[in-house]
This record gives structure tokens, sequence and C-alpha cells, in this order.
């Protein structure tokens, strides 16, 4: 018996060693259901979070507003890039019953999928006899893009017809991958260490606001180490409506330094994250930011760019530049400007590796001894395939207070 339980945690401390297949994005709180019309049969298809690479799925999880049979069935579907309105059918499986909640569905057989590759739900029937796909809503229009046709996509070689529109600003529940634990959130920045003039740490709290049970790992991604079964892991289990906080998570670990967080769960299944990076004075207090854990889909890519802005004082403030990529690794290239748009360098930074964190000077990201204050730096991709987080972190020098910036998306 000790010897099977020995495979099982090697088999699961494996699986974190890298981002498992995953198609689709696990949403954090089901607060509303796909509708376009009552009547089916209605296609839903989510062109926010694509195939991370080309693989094999045969799982799927899919949230689903009521209890029906022949409820849905699951698509997908590949972009023709010659047209913005083509898509070619890779396959499709199911009719498949459904439950109110999370469905865990087999795909039988096996679904091969390239890197980009979309995951849509049929809904077979009316909303009202047979409910639909749930959903959540985002305030931020950028998360989420979805495409939805009036008709069954598994029978049409994804055809797009007029009653066709896209949407932004909701994700649907619907995620197919080859193995759990699958990573569902990803915190770009975290660690427990000495800066300049202070000590870093991490908190972070989670909620689970589904109606299932979620248990998962907390993984710590050091700088410039790729991802191994030997990174530092903490193991957690969050009832449904439960919350649970970690005042100095990496120290939690056991670990200490600077690096990313990531967020494994069984089944798919995603909290709610959020952490807090601060500079520990003491009786004197903290002052730091506010970082909220991010899924997988809303890296950068091939089709993005990203652009943080440099303070107009670096005087009294530094500024660390932080990349961290995922699966497929990264090449980027970093073009700096000065404030009035002109063009002060360009380099094209060593190829990251998959699952890879680095946080390093202004300068040293961009290249330039003399970075011009209150310019800006636009990052892009020169390798189709690469995906990454890229921030910014602005430290005070006299206070250590520090702010943490998102590259955004162009």
């Amino acid at each position: 018996m000790r010897s099977t339980f020995a495979i099982v945690l090697i088999l699961f401390a494996a699986s974190l060693a890298a981002q498992p297949l995953t198609v689709g994005t696990q949403i954090v709180d089901a607060g509303g259901t796909a509708t376009i019309t009552n009547a089916g049969p209605v296609t839903y298809v989510n062109l926010y979070a694509g195939a991370t690479k080309a693989g094999t799925v045969n799982k799927a999880t899919v949230g689903w507003s009521a209890a029906c049979s022949n409820a849905f069935k699951i698509v997908f579907l590949r972009q023709n890039f010659g047209s913005l309105a083509a898509f070619t059918l890779v396959t499709s499986r199911g009719p498949f019953n459904a439950v109110k909640g999370r469905n865990e569905v087999t795909l039988s057989p096996p679904v091969n999928v390239a890197q980009g590759d979309f995951i849509g739900i049929v809904q077979l029937q009316s909303v009202t006899a047979c409910g639909s796909v749930l959903t959540q809503s985002f305030s931020d229009l950028s998360i989420g893009y979805n495409m939805i046709t009036t008709a069954d996509m598994s029978t049409t070689t994804g055809t797009i017809g007029g009653s066709t529109n896209y949407s932004s600003g909701y994700a649907i529940e619907a995620i197919a991958y080859e193995a759990s634990p699958v990573l569902v959130r990803i915190l770009p920045a975290a660690g427990a260490a000495p800066g300049a003039t202070a000590f870093f740490r991490t908190s972070l709290q989670m909620l689970n606001a589904t109606t299932n049970t979620i248990t998962g790992n907390l993984v710590f991604r050091k700088q410039l180490q790729p991802g191994s079964i030997t990174d530092p892991s903490l193991a957690f289990s969050l009832s449904p409506g439960q919350s649970i906080s970690y005042p100095d998570v990496v120290a939690s670990m056991g670990s200490s330094g600077v690096g990313s967080l990531d967020i494994f769960t069984n089944n798919g299944d995603a909290p709610i994250a959020t952490a807090r990076v601060f500079s520990d004075g003491g009786a004197a207090g903290t002052s730091g930011f506010s970082e909220e854990s991010l899924p997988p889909g809303a890296a950068l890519d091939f089709f993005s760019r990203g652009i943080l802005l440099i303070p107009p004082d670096l005087t009294n403030f530094r500024m660390n530049v932080g990349v961290r990529t995922l699966d497929s690794g990264a090449t980027l290239t970093v073009n700096t400007y000065d404030s009035a748009g002109n063009l002060k360098g360009t380099r094209t930074l060593p190829a990251y590796g998959p699952n890879v964190f680095d946080q390093v000077p202004v300068s040293t990201f961009t290249g330039l001894s003399s970075v011009p204050p209150g310019g800006y730096i636009l990052v892009s991709f020169n390798v189709f395939g690469g995906r990454a987080f890229l921030y910014s972190s602005v430290i005070d020098n006299r206070t250590s207070d520090s702010t943490f910036r998102l590259a955004d998306i162009k």
C-alpha cells in the first residue's frame, strides 16, 4: 500500500513541474448563464483561452445551470487565419447529460488539438427546458471574448452564418485538459526576500465561491529556475464558501526568494485568490501592493504587445521588470522610448525557457545604462507560440512603498 501511495505522490509532483495542456478557462464565480435566445441549438465558443500547447485532452469540466438529459456537446475549433469569420471543426464530443453545477466528462476518444485551438459548448435544447452553460461577467471588457451562433457547430463544420455575433466581458465555464491537477491561476510576482531597504513578504487569501470542494496545491517558481518537481509546494483544501489566509505564503512553504506563484487544482475548479506583496516594517507597519491572480489565458502572446511606463523620477524611485513565461517559453523584443516618443534602444532578450520567472532592474531589461525618465517600454514576441506575463514594480527608495503594474495588452 505504501508503494502505491508513493507512486501517486510522484505522479502528482511530476504534474506540477509543468502546466498540463488546457483548452478554455475555469471561472471562479458562476453568476450567470449564457443566453442569446431561449431556443436551441446555440453554440458558445471561448475565443479568450485557446489550447496552451499541442497535445491530447481527455477530460473536460463544464458548468451548467440545470439538470437535463442530452444537454450539451463540446466542440473544438481551429481558426482559419485567412478569414476572421471562418473556423474549421476539429471534432466534437457528446451529447452529454448535465447536472446543475459542475459536470466532469470523459472525452472518448481523446481529442488531439493544436496550440491555439478553441473550445465551444453547444446548447442543444431551449434554456427554459434544459438550462445553459454557466458564465462569469467581468467589469474589464478586455477580459473574455466569445463567439455565439444560433447553430449546432458540431454539424456545420464550423461555418458561421449571419446569426453569429461576438461579445466580450465574460467567460463560459468550459475547460478541457489532459490530466489533473490543472493550472488555474498565476500570481506573476511573489516572494519572501530582503530588498534594498526592506524585507518583502507575500500574504495570500483564497475563497471557494463554487458549490464544490476545491483541492489543489500552491507552487512557488523561483527566479530563473525552470519548473521542477522539487519546486516548493503547499497543499490546500477549500470547502464551498470557505476562505483561507496565509500571512507569509512563501515562508509557509519553507522557502524564500523572489518568484511567482501557481495555483493548481483537481478537476479544474478555481478559487478567488488575491495577494499582497509588502515591505515588512515590523512595529512600523507595512507598505506594498495588492495583486489579483490571473488565468493562464490572460498572458501576453505573439498577437499582443505589452507596454510599461517608466517613472519620471528615477532618483527617488527605482523600477524592476518581471517576466513569467508559460509552457511554451518566450522570446521578447524590447523597444524603449523617451517621453517624446523617440526610440532610444532596441534589444532582443535571450530566449526564456518554459515556466521561468525573472525580475531585473529596468536598465538590465532594456539594456540601457541611461533609462529615459517618463518614457515607456514596448515589448513584443518575435516567435509564434510564446506566452508570458509581464509587469513592472516601482519602489520608493525613501519609504520602500511599492506598486505593481501588469503590462497593458495592445
